[in-house]
């Protein structure tokens, strides 16, 4: 069966620990490596009419490979067809894939007997591996060889490149902890004997420049922040909470009915705004209907989200939340605000079609300006690491590659919108929905790097997103949303995101499944997360406490609260 072709080095679902063992051989890369035949093949898809991919045209430009090749409408209907390039690195020290996705570009329309021109590029240093032995980015001296088609299982080598030496094109440092195993290393395969002709570019490794991260730069601290008690930056680093219950699921925004949640409304005297965020990702998730409250807050009528979860919440539960529930007065105005939905993240990337992934991202930031909403919770880009995810659908792709330009295009689609913003997420190897609150993913750092961490790399260079969310799970032994390996050293240091880190959401209870505890809004901030989400009263206490016994530092709760500071001021200015 399709299921018993998955590689079974690894573990998923278990309560406690997943074991990536497969390592970098995730999708396709194990499916062509090992030689076994998938239900459908990554890049597959059907058509109305027919195409042929030829003439590939092969140069260098610098340390960039560009490819141009033709494409021919040979059936009877007019269509599109998606170009995708292929890279088969060669293998010396480290171990390598049949094949990596390296470009793709999706065509205009062409007509029956029509054919249409396509331009490919990319950079070499964009395909270097991780070696954890020497802690750096590297491209192993040999063949690199290009593959031209419209899927993995449909490719023709175009042409090859060939480096005379190995080159170090990043130096880092190893900051993700010890996965406790090793990865998988499948047997090499015989070098392959390129097609008569093959045109051969040769590339010098004194072409690169050895890039090398600086680690521990300070953040601008902001005099907003330094004019804080430390009462009231504890607040700015806890999302908005009220004394007492939690606040219900779909009604826990001041400002926006069914929005997600808020930051702090505390310091609205201090100059902060009110910053409300609504949840995704297949477009804005609002409630449909509200009132104005006597507080002058926006508040459901009913409750939409807990309508979609009602099979999954007791009855009595349910019942508890629809008292708690504000109601309309009689003759009282009630609004109405109905979102687009706009089609699932699956299959957004599955069109290959970065335009049309961008328009999604600009209706998006459309909406969110007539619903008033400041940052949408999404685009979600976890990998599709395997079938059984039951959040799978939510999440781009298996592919790196693709999930990073996807999202990269939809952010630029949201954010052309000014006072709009994103939140990339889950960050990071949230890979399984079986106790996501507390499950601990055990991965090596090189498929760290070069599967579940690129695509942030790609939306967080290419697109400048102003937010990223970390997932539940912990990264060997130590909660996401507590890593400053994770969140500090590689996605400030190394990627150079610059917005704010927010967790999802933790609410009470969360460590009552498995043998891994929730995390704490202490550690959280001392790891440069700069928002605990949602809030409550108990998470403000442990931070306000942390910072009087000294876990956590004056100083660091200053850098988190500037950024927090820029982006709403950004937002609402």
């Amino acid at each position: 069966t399709w299921a018993s072709s998955y590689p079974e080095e690894g573990s998923f679902g278990d309560i406690d620990d997943s074991y990536y063992k497969e390592g970098i051989y995730v999708g396709y890369r194990y499916f062509d490596t090992m030689n076994l035949k998938p239900l459908f093949p990554f890049g597959y898809g059907l058509s109305y009419t027919d195409f042929k991919i030829s003439n590939p045209q092969a140069s260098l430009v610098g340390t960039s490979v560009l490819i141009k090749c033709t494409v021919t409408n040979t059936g009877r209907f007019r269509g599109k067809e998606v170009v995708q390039l292929y890279v088969s690195s060669p293998s010396v020290k480290l171990d390598q894939p049949y094949q990596s996705l390296c470009a793709f570009r999706k065509t205009d329309e062409i007509l029956p007997g029509s054919s249409a021109e396509v331009e490919l590029c990319f950079d070499m240093a964009e395909i270097s591996s991780y070696s954890t032995e020497l802690e750096s980015y590297v491209l192993e001296e040999g063949l690199y060889v290009l593959r031209l088609g419209s899927g993995s299982r449909d490719t023709s080598v175009a042409a090859a490149v060939s480096l005379d030496s190995t080159v170090t094109v990043k130096k880092v440092k190893n900051v993700l902890g010890d996965c406790g195993f090793k990865d998988l290393v499948p047997e090499k395969a015989e070098p392959e004997k390129l097609p008569e002709g093959t045109k051969i570019l040769n590339l010098s490794s004194e072409a690169f420049k050895t890039e090398t991260v600086l680690y521990g730069k300070k953040e601008e601290i902001e005099e907003f922040a330094k004019s804080l008690t430390d009462e009231e930056i504890c607040y700015l680093n806890i999302g908005r909470f009220k004394t007492g219950p939690l606040s219900i699921i779909g009604n826990a925004s001041r400002k926006v009915a069914g929005a997600a949640g808020d930051f702090t409304d505390k310091l609205l005297k201090k100059g902060f705004p009110v910053t409300t965020l609504a949840d995704g990702p297949a477009g804005l998730r609002l409630n449909r209907k509200y009132f104005i409250d006597k507080d002058g807050c926006a508040a459901p009528v009913g409750n939409d989200a807990l309508a979609i979860l009602s099979d999954f919440i007791p009855d009595a539960v349910m019942k508890m939340m629809a008292l708690a529930q504000k109601k309309p007065k009689k003759d009282q105005e009630v609004f109405e605000q109905y979102c687009t939905m706009i089609p699932i993240g699956t299959a957004v990337a599955q069109s290959f079609n970065t335009d049309v992934a961008r328009a999604f991202g600009d209706l998006v930031g459309e909406e969110m300006k007539e619903f008033k909403v400041d940052i949408w919770l999404a685009p979600a880009m976890n990998i599709h690491r395997d079938v059984r995810c039951g959040r799978n659908f939510e999440y781009y792709s298996e592919d790196p590659l693709l999930s990073g330009k996807i999202a990269a295009a939809v952010t630029k689609g949201v954010q052309s919108h000014p006072g709009k913003a994103v939140t990339i997420k889950h960050y990071a190897a949230n890979n399984q929905e079986n106790n996501r609150y507390g499950s601990n993913s055990h991965v090596s750092e090189r498929a760290m790097r070069e599967i579940y961490l690129k695509g942030f790399s790609i939306a967080v260079r290419e697109a400048s997103p102003k937010c990223v969310m970390t997932s539940y799970n912990l990264l060997n032994g130590t909660h996401t949303s507590e890593h400053k390996g994770l969140v500090e050293s590689i996605l400030r240091d190394e990627f150079g995101f610059s917005g704010v880190v927010m967790t999802d959401w933790i609410v009470g209870g969360m460590e009552s499944r498995g043998k891994y505890g929730a995390p704490s809004s202490c550690k959280i901030a001392g790891a440069g997360g700069d928002v605990m989400m949602p809030g409550s009263e108990g998470d403000y206490k442990t931070l306000l406490s942390g910072l009087k016994c000294g876990l956590v530092s004056r100083s660091q709760l200053e850098e988190n609260a500037s950024r927090m500071f820029r982006l709403a001021k950004e937002l609402n200015p």
